[in-house]
């Protein structure tokens, strides 16, 4: 009788483990796959900026890869530090991400109270590398570079020169011009460079360095000069317009822009994140609309970005380490 019940007792739980894991199966088919719901997007500067436009762009095309709403907001303040810090903050789940650059990841050497840092974020993927325009006042009389450079040597530190937000790209663009040309300008902090384009239109500013994308639409209605663009070539949007290198100084200088989120988030939603971008970035129709607004395209995998994000984290340190001493 003890042996029967036992063997009944071993069927039982036999039955129980077999039930409990088809009951298992049943919870995981029902598990939530990533995305599922809105998915928002932070851009740490002003609308209408290069930031701005490219991000607009891209969540235009990536909704549809996605299958989900997709949500851009604006949070602007601190020369980017209060966008990034919100991007930083946001809780790790794949419904937040945001823009990220070049030189976001140092804020903690440039701005008091910034807490976040290169291992605050997960990088996702570069999608372009941009180049500057310098652009001055109709009114000022310049056509060239070397005008601007005889103009700034006759009045150090007078001519004022329009930043898109302070220890940005711009700025390192500027400290480069300075140090070569051997020149001062005074610098005025805006909270995008499309400001900055309006200000050297409204006759506010003297100098500009905006990105492509935030000049061309002034450039193209005649209400700015442009002098020299920072790529290595000339772009064939604005083929008149010369490489600095071309103008007599040899460097060059573009920023990469990417798309980051909050350290943290699980790596199956970043490499889902980064396919997604992918189709996006070789989508013929959003190549036309990326060029037309002036962005230059190009694409990093996440795959060889979230070394590189590092990467370049280290050298900007180094370049703002030397700037400060």
């Amino acid at each position: 009788m003890k042996r029967i019940l036992s063997l009944l007792l071993i069927a039982a739980l036999g039955c129980s483990s077999l039930l409990f894991g088809d009951g298992q199966k049943e919870l995981a088919s029902k598990t939530p796959t990533w995305p599922t719901g809105t998915i928002k997007f932070i851009v740490p500067y002003g609308a209408g900026g290069g930031a701005d436009i490219t991000i607009r762009l891209i969540t235009k095309y990536l909704e549809k890869e996605l299958g989900q709403t997709i949500v851009v907001q604006n949070i602007t303040g601190g020369s980017g530090t209060i966008g990034f810090t919100a991007i930083a903050d946001a809780k790790p789940d794949g419904y937040t991400f945001g823009y990220g650059d070049c030189n976001m990841s140092n804020g903690k050497l440039l701005f008091q109270g910034v807490t976040y840092d290169n291992t605050s974020f997960s990088p996702v993927c570069m999608f372009a590398s941009d180049p500057h325009i310098i652009i001055v006042s109709k009114k000022s009389g310049i056509k060239s570079i070397q005008q601007l450079i005889e103009k700034a040597k006759s009045a150090p530190g007078t001519i004022t020169f329009g930043l898109g937000g302070a220890w940005s790209s711009h700025d390192f663009l500027r400290l480069k011009l300075e140090s070569q040309a051997g020149i001062k300008f005074k610098r005025m902090v805006f909270q995008s460079g499309a400001l900055a384009v309006t200000a050297v239109a409204g006759d506010n500013c003297d100098v500009g360095v905006p990105f492509v994308s935030e000049a061309l639409a002034q450039i193209q209605a005649g209400n700015i000069v442009p002098l020299a663009i920072s790529s290595d070539s000339r772009f064939e949007l604005t083929p008149d317009i010369p490489t600095i290198k071309e103008s007599g100084f040899n460097f060059e200088h573009t920023m990469w822009r990417a798309i980051v989120g909050p350290a943290g988030i699980p790596e199956d939603i970043l490499v889902k994140m980064d396919a997604a971008l992918n189709k996006v970035m070789n989508n013929p129709d959003y190549q036309v609309e990326v060029l037309k607004a002036g962005s230059f395209r190009n694409y990093m995998p996440y795959t060889l970005f979230k070394n590189y994000f590092n990467t370049s984290h280290e050298a900007y340190k180094k370049l703002i380490t030397e700037a400060k001493q």
